[in-house]
């Protein structure tokens, strides 16, 4: 018997067993995508792997008309837990299970319509879900390791008690986006204590998840920086014609960075002004429509100087690339996710252009975001700092402030963060944008 295996709560020996409480949990959901291989397994760069950990218990809080939670407890044998507190123990109180998953997610696709606060954010209850969860570890004096699904609450004083409260419990938490763990296109990672001036990232989508797994890519490339990590100073959100001002003439952003980024990836071959001009922007979460951008862009300003810039180009291009430039190269370094949008109806050039009809490029992220997952709920050590997912949060709200106030820059001064990055590659490193011998 493992060490690990020797401290469960009851004693038993085997996989340590984990509760999932989970918002909704519909056909593709983050739910479904990341539980199914926390249970089936996951494949790691074409590798079927066994999960170390043991799904024990589910729990769905808001259950819509296209709810799959129960079907799935059945095809598993995992208990359908009535609650959240019985999700993590049989018995109702305290915690009996050896980690905790926590999925957020909202969506109309679950076939209820999502409700959003005064700044336009999608309402959720990952602080709820958190707070409950710590709660009985504080209860139990056990205090078991924690994933949280993408950001870590939709304002700063819920982003500040989740980390607050994982600290003072002394509860093992991760979270974040699966982006920075999947492949990128080239593999690259930036070499510890470069000299990082600028980074532009061009994204697909509209709202928050465009403009929060970028950032958890740019983050989990810029930490290695000189330095390390010291913070962000202020953010900005650009819409409208101040965004093409700064797209054509410079200046908020580098137009050579941006560009660098879009040839990386399939585009429109006209341009991105022209594309917009033809295909204006549809409404928000039209599902059935072909994919339109809404012309905007976050501008973040780190204390050391460094400069991060998102641009949303939905339907002008095809997946998420980044550009960025250091003092160490000439040429910028760019790198591309499968991850990103539906194929567009509209014509794109550019490499690797997409052809009539193609899927997605296989992304794995999912399959390598329950990897980590898996192996931070057997070892209780995250694999990368919650510090870098508490900047992204922060920087995140502080855009969608910036938006409610029409694009006046937000000043950050609690996003004064500093942290020290692990130095191993924080993906998993294979060439897989073209065939290799």
């Amino acid at each position: 018997m493992s060490a690990f295996e020797a401290t469960t709560p009851t004693g038993r020996s085997g996989r340590p067993r984990i509760a999932a409480v989970v918002n909704e949990y519909w056909a593709g959901s983050h739910a479904d995508l990341i539980l199914g291989r926390l249970h089936d397994g996951y494949e790691l760069l074409w590798t079927p792997t066994e999960p170390l950990c043991e799904l024990a218990s589910l729990h769905v809080l808001d259950p819509g008309p296209a709810d799959l939670g129960t079907q799935r407890t059945g095809q598993w044998g995992v208990r359908a837990a009535e609650s959240r507190g019985d999700a993590l123990s049989e018995t109702g109180t305290g915690i009996d299970v050896d980690g905790v998953v926590l999925i957020a997610e909202r969506n109309p696709r679950s076939g209820r319509p999502e409700e959003f606060d005064g700044r336009g954010r999608p309402k959720d209850r990952r602080h709820e879900m958190f707070m409950q969860v710590a709660g009985e570890c504080e209860r139990s004096g056990r205090p078991v390791p924690v994933f949280l699904d993408k950001h870590l609450g939709n304002t700063w004083a819920e982003i500040s008690e989740i980390y607050q409260t994982s600290r003072r419990l002394s509860i093992p938490l991760m979270a974040g986006s699966s982006v920075p763990v999947t492949v990128r296109c080239p593999p690259v990672e930036i070499p510890v204590g470069s000299r990082v001036t600028e980074v532009v990232a061009v994204a697909t989508g509209s709202g928050e998840p465009p403009i929060f797994h970028p950032l958890e890519l740019i983050q989990s490339m810029i930490e290695r920086r000189a330095g390390f990590e010291t913070g962000v100073a202020s953010v900005q959100f650009v819409s409208g014609e101040r965004f093409w001002d700064a797209f054509t003439e410079g200046g908020l952003w580098s137009r050579e960075l941006a560009d660098a980024a879009i040839e990386a990836v399939p585009h429109y071959a006209g341009g991105a002004r022209e594309y917009y001009r033809r295909y204006p922007s549809t409404k928000p979460h039209d599902l059935g429509a072909p994919p339109r951008g809404a012309e905007e862009a976050i501008v973040v300003n780190y204390n050391d100087g460094t400069r991060v810039s998102v641009l949303l180009l939905t339907g002008f291009m095809l997946r998420r690339s980044i550009a960025v430039r250091s003092a160490e190269s000439a040429d910028p370094l760019v790198t591309w996710t499968p991850t990103g949008s539906k194929l567009t109806d509209v014509p794109m050039v550019g490499a690797p252009v997409a052809a009539p009809g193609q899927k997605k490029p296989p992304t794995w992220n999912f399959d390598h975001l329950a990897h980590f997952v898996d192996r931070f709920l057997f070892t209780g050590q995250s694999p990368f700092p919650i510090e870098r997912t508490v900047l992204t949060s922060g920087i995140l709200e502080a855009a969608m402030t910036s938006r409610q106030l029409g694009g006046d820059i937000v000043e950050t001064p609690h996003l004064g963060i500093d942290y020290r990055p692990p130095l191993t590659a924080g993906q998993l490193m294979r060439r897989v944008d073209r065939q290799e011998v």
